[in-house]
């Protein structure tokens, strides 16, 4: 019975297809195609762009040079500061080898390191955050 009804749709597709003519395109048909296309918005991939720009680091970079030169050659002590303030004479003292003994920095140099080691700790949780929402999608 299938079989039947098949070669009864298949006789119906012959007529069919010797009724129609044979279509063509028009002339312009790739042009047309190819103008639809362009036209299509393709998705743009995110490119890389920092968040600090390549200057701002050279310009961080002069900036800290300048300051550790300034006070490498700068004979003036400073009394007083956060170290006498606080009474941080109470905390273990760290021997270091006879490599770096005669290496001393000033208490400006050691404030920066101290300001740039929390800033660090600061930041990097608040720019994981950044990148994780910015990478979500």
């Amino acid at each position: 019975m299938k079989a039947k009804a098949d070669k009864e749709i298949e006789k119906l597709i012959d007529k069919m297809m010797k009724e129609t003519t044979l279509e063509s395109p028009s002339l312009d048909f790739t042009s047309q195609v190819m103008s639809q296309v362009l036209k299509i918005k393709t998705n743009k991939v995110t490119v890389y762009k920092p968040l600090i720009s390549k200057w701002i680091w050279y310009g961080i970079l002069i900036s800290m040079l300048g300051l550790i030169t300034y006070l490498s050659f700068n004979d003036s002590t400073v009394s007083g500061g956060l170290f006498e303030k606080y009474n941080f004479g109470t905390l273990p003292k760290f021997r270091m080898s006879n490599i770096f003994s005669g290496l001393h920095f000033s208490r400006t140099t050691l404030y920066a390191c101290i300001l740039l080691t929390v800033m660090l700790f600061i930041q990097i949780p608040i720019l994981k955050h950044h990148m994780g929402k910015r990478l979500e999608l």
